[in-house]
């Protein structure tokens, strides 16, 4: 079976074709940036270079696949790179490249916890309509919607990290109330590849999380005690910090957080506690005892990160 990953260089794309590689499939891989495909040993892949804006480029990557895993989307736009060009454009272009191939027989789209037809909420449309896209294709497909996804060379729990590592007292934005249910990306890719070939979860949506359900104020507090550092919260209400958020999205190569991060964080991003295990046949790891990636963080590396340049050290995609 030929496996064609989208998004495979990516912060969980490589670590599903790691997984897909373990249980023996063969993996296409859809580079966008040539020469990021050098993370794969040698000849453990194959390559094929483009873009989900390309339907040339899809029409190739397709041409004999067997499943299409979907991960591509971005959650800040740039230019050209919009929500509707990548998230929702992207992944028609991929379904139809996937329905003139005739060979595919499967596909997996990851989502979010979240996507909605709210036009309020741009990223989270834009992924409802990705999901739209794939249900009205008429292909055998399944999709995926994470919580919050943490692990070596995220990006959210590094900046946190880094505002823990430099300052006395951190902020928290709103009451910092709101529950997450962060999930280990090792898990999530674990997830996706144990989803293929499940005639029981074709046509189904299924929203995945971590073992626990955490607010704010207990990942700012799980970090805290991970660095080994005492840390005061002090809480900013939202409206106070959207102008410096879109300062820094009009400035900073990377913000720490855009404006639709900051829209999410008063939406409540919980599954069912018990679904991975039900559903997949494992138990996901919590954070504590999973984040000891954010020790090695120094006060340089993190006033890089606040500032938009989060090291290659720590940003593995």
């Amino acid at each position: 079976m030929v496996v064609l990953v989208t998004g495979s260089t990516g912060f969980l794309g490589r670590r599903v074709v790691q997984e897909l590689l373990k249980h023996d499939h063969q993996v296409r891989c859809l580079v966008h940036t040539p020469g990021r495909e050098r993370i794969f040993a040698p000849r453990s892949v194959d390559v094929q270079y483009g873009a989900v804006t390309d339907p040339d480029a899809l029409a190739s990557a397709c041409r004999g696949v067997d499943t299409i895993i979907h991960l591509v989307a971005i959650i800040l736009q740039r230019g050209s790179a919009t929500f509707d060009s990548i998230n929702r454009q992207g992944t028609a272009n991929v379904v139809a490249a996937a329905k003139a191939a005739g060979t595919v027989k499967e596909l997996v789209q990851v989502s979010a916890i979240g996507a909605t037809s709210n036009r309020r909420y741009p990223y989270l449309y834009s992924k409802w309509q990705a999901e739209q896209a794939v249900i009205e294709s008429g292909l055998p497909h399944t999709i995926l919607r994470p919580s919050l996804i943490f692990g070596q060379g995220d990006e959210f729990i590094n900046a946190l990290a880094s505002l823990v590592r430099l300052f006395p007292v951190v902020p928290v934005i709103g009451t910092g109330r709101n529950r997450f249910q962060p999930i280990q990306v090792e898990d999530v890719a674990r997830c996706i590849v144990l989803a293929l070939g499940r005639d029981d979860l074709k046509g189904k949506t299924v929203e995945i999380g971590g073992p626990e359900q955490l607010s704010y104020n207990e990942i700012m507090a799980l970090l805290a005690d991970t660095l080994e550092k005492r840390r005061l919260r002090f809480h900013v209400p939202s409206l106070l910090v959207w102008p410096n958020v879109m300062l820094m999205q009009k400035f900073l190569p990377k913000p720490p957080l855009n404006t639709e991060e900051l829209r999410m964080l008063s939406i409540r991003n919980v599954a069912e506690l018990d679904t991975v295990e039900e559903v997949f046949g494992f138990k996901p790891r919590p954070v504590a005892g999973n984040i000891d990636f954010i020790k090695s963080i120094g006060s340089k590396d993190a006033w890089k990160t606040l500032l938009g340049f989060m090291p290659s050290s720590m940003r593995d995609h």
